[in-house]
């Protein structure tokens, strides 16, 4: 069995393998799950994924996955948002971040997201994830370092600061009017056994768990509509045009050099396809089995 894992900046790749026999690709991008059920994916494990500059994974790429039988965890990050958003449809949600989602505990995107550094480097984090700095500071004041109130402003003020600017020294940065000088100081020295990183932590969870095999295979309910914008999608992901000749090749570079009329063309193809796929379809389910 195939397995993928979308991972980078939460969990390295080396430290999914000790856990997971399986591939391990970078965060997830738009097209990059139908992209991987077209290698032969059978178990895909979304862990990080792109929140801006890079289209996100599409929520319908995954239906479509699923619908094709294909098993879909989700766990820490972007998997977590959208196994909290998609486990109605047959996605598998993994950790407390994703229960804290599924349970509106938690609402925004900002929650999980941060800055890291490209593959070249190991994805290094170059900020913290708003789920863990909640984590920590709870812990600190399950340890007495802060009080309830203390905490509370914490994580208010971290919750202020843009998702790019949050690092623990930013943080400690804010606790001027929260903490006097000691007890600033005994937050830092405890920070350097006490945090706790609840991403990687339901990561692991979530890799555990596939290799357990735990989880039962969910079963698809719904009827997968293709439209116009999926089939966009997967031509271009799945190059649909690797199969034509070249003559064909040379018409269509021409016509790209006409835009408004190719664009014109192309939405034209694409909606004669739909029809003709629901008159085969129609068909179909007129087709006694034998």
């Amino acid at each position: 069995m195939k397995t993928i894992i979308f991972a980078g900046p939460t969990i390295s790749a080396d430290d999914v393998s000790q856990i997971l026999e399986a591939e391990c690709r970078g965060p997830v991008a738009q097209g990059d799950v139908y992209k991987a059920c077209l290698d032969g994916a059978e178990t895909i494990g979304i862990i990080d994924g792109y929140f801006d500059g890079v289209p996100s994974v599409w929520h319908k790429e995954i239906l479509w996955a699923i619908a094709k039988g294909v098993q879909v965890f989700g766990s820490a990050s972007m998997g977590a948002l959208r196994a909290a958003e998609l486990d109605a449809f047959g996605m598998i949600g993994v950790g407390k971040i994703y229960e804290d989602y599924r349970d509106d505990i938690l609402e925004d995107d900002d929650e999980v997201a941060i800055v890291h550094g490209p593959a070249e480097i190991g994805y290094v984090c170059l900020s913290e994830p708003m789920v863990s700095i909640r984590a920590t500071i709870e812990e600190a004041v399950a340890c007495q370092t802060v009080s309830i109130s203390q905490g509370a402003m914490l994580i208010e003020r971290a919750k202020n600061l843009h998702y790019r600017s949050r690092t623990w020294q930013a943080v400690l940065d804010e606790t001027g009017s929260i903490l006097n000088d000691c007890e600033t100081e005994n937050l830092k020295n405890w920070l350097q056994s006490g945090c706790v990183d609840l991403k990687r932590n339901d990561a692991v969870l979530m890799l555990q768990t596939m290799a357990e095999g735990r989880s039962k295979k969910s079963e698809s309910d719904y009827d997968f509509e293709h439209s116009l914008v999926w089939e966009e999608l997967t031509a271009r992901v799945g190059g649909s045009h690797s199969d034509i000749g070249e003559e064909c090749l040379a018409v269509l570079d021409e016509l790209r050099l006409q835009k408004d009329f190719f664009v014109r063309t192309e939405r034209e193809v694409h909606f004669r396809k739909l029809a003709e796929d629901a008159v085969d379809d129609k068909d179909m389910m007129r087709t006694p089995v034998q």
